[in-house]
C-alpha cells in the first residue's frame, strides 16, 4: 500500500496490463499491422535523437532503448486507454500531477 497523504491510499493489485503487454509482445494476442514499413522508409532524425538520448541516459544500447520505450508506451496505453487508468507522477515536493497523453487523430 502506498500512502500519498492522510486521505489518499493506493492498494497494490495484480498487474494485468503488464501481462497483457507481455502477451502481445510474444504474439499471443491477435494484432495485425496493415502494411509494414517499406525498406526505403526511415525513422526521422528527431526520433533518432530521442532514442540516442534515452540510450545514453539509461546507459543501454539504442536498440534496447527503442524496445524499452515501445514496451513502456504499450504498457501506459493499455493502462490508460484500455483499462481506464490515469498516469500520475509524484514530484519531490509531494505534489501529484496527471500526465495526459493525446492520441493523434
Amino acid at each position: 500500500m502506498f500512502n500519498f497523504g492522510k486521505e489518499k491510499k493506493i492498494y497494490l493489485m495484480p498487474d494485468v496490463s503488464n501481462q497483457n503487454v507481455h502477451d502481445v509482445s510474444l504474439g499471443k494476442v491477435d494484432v495485425k499491422i496493415d502494411s509494414p514499413m517499406a525498406p526505403d522508409q526511415k525513422i526521422d532524425q528527431e526520433t533518432v535523437n530521442l532514442i540516442n538520448w534515452l540510450a545514453k541516459e539509461q546507459n543501454i544500447s539504442p536498440e534496447y532503448a527503442l524496445k524499452r520505450a515501445v514496451g513502456t508506451a504499450a504498457y501506459i496505453h493499455d493502462l490508460t486507454e484500455n483499462k481506464g487508468g490515469k498516469l500520475l507522477v509524484l514530484l519531490q515536493d509531494g505534489a501529484i500531477h496527471e500526465i495526459l497523453l493525446k492520441n493523434k487523430s
